[in-house]
């Protein structure tokens, strides 16, 4: 539940969590929802643009074959690479 009080400090460890930095590629998996008869995956373009896909979809030069919990296959010139979720 949210406070009402205003300009209360924002703890420590709240901040710290909140301001890591993580490295991702120019093109990842950002999120991944639905249910599993249908999953959708959140793609960061390489132009910072964030792109929602579903199975079938054209992505980035190729097609998304496959959405999984935490990864997604993308099938570009005959060959599949497996997008995975970042860790934290």
């Amino acid at each position: 539940m949210a406070s009402k009080e205003k300009n209360l400090p924002t703890p420590a460890s709240v901040a710290k969590i909140a301001t890591e930095s993580v490295a991702l590629n120019p093109v990842t998996v950002i999120g991944i929802f639905g249910s599993d008869a249908g999953l959708s995956a959140l793609v960061r373009e390489g132009n910072g643009d964030i792109a929602r896909v579903t199975v079938g979809d054209s992505f980035n030069g190729g097609l998304v074959e496959a959405i999984s919990k935490d990864s997604l296959i993308l099938s570009r010139g005959g060959k599949s690479k497996v997008m995975k979720m970042p860790k934290a």
